[in-house]
């Protein structure tokens, strides 16, 4: 298999809407928990997810923020996050976003930013651009969570230990923690 595109994740949540099991899965409860436990408690004013999906793991972690901001590419996708958020308690603090990074990353300023399994379908310019508008979007003392699945996979430009080894690399990032299993990798940082 060659790089996902676009076209290919809208392909595979029309055909299934829970394409990776994010509803059912173990193994997405426990990276669910993990990751939770990594952004801390809140409140957050501001928070960013990137890559968010049908919004499984939004409405986790929505109940943490005064105002949440997803972004993911894949249409149905939104339109299933939309639906999922909407009945949830919170839901007029959450902003479900169709879009690409990092061409269409919100302005603002966040405390909170996480990256779960996204990060990895970037080339190494994109993921370039990524970070260095997420560190113009970090407040100072903000914490920037990333937790990629182990495993390569062809359709994946970066591996999980290029990703985080890019992150430990930055001089505006702090590692506050990590949580790997033989699962996921997942890093926690503080914007300096």
């Amino acid at each position: 298999m060659t790089r996902m595109s676009l076209a290919d994740f809208e392909a595979r949540y029309r055909a299934d809407p829970d394409p990776w099991g994010y509803r059912s899965s173990e193994y997405e409860k426990a990276k669910y928990a993990a990751t939770l436990q990594a952004c801390g408690p809140g409140p957050f004013a501001s928070a960013l997810e990137l890559g968010a999906s049908i919004g499984v793991f939004s409405g986790q972690l929505a109940p943490r923020c005064r105002c949440l901001i997803t972004i993911d590419a894949a249409p149905t996708a939104v339109s299933t996050a939309r639906e999922h958020l909407a009945a949830l308690e919170g839901a007029e603090h959450t902003d479900v976003r169709l879009g690409t990074i990092p061409a269409d990353l919100p302005d603002g300023r966040f405390e909170l930013v996480v990256a779960s399994e996204i990060l990895y379908y970037l080339d190494a310019g994109e993921l370039q651009a990524t970070l260095d508008a997420l560190r113009e979007r970090l407040v100072p003392g903000a914490r920037l969570v990333a937790v990629h699945w182990r495993p390569d996979g062809a359709e994946r430009p970066l591996t999980a230990a290029a990703v985080h080894a890019a992150l430990r690399a930055l001089p505006w990032l702090s590692l506050a923690g990590s949580s790997d299993t033989d699962a996921f990798r997942l890093d926690a940082f503080t914007r300096a």
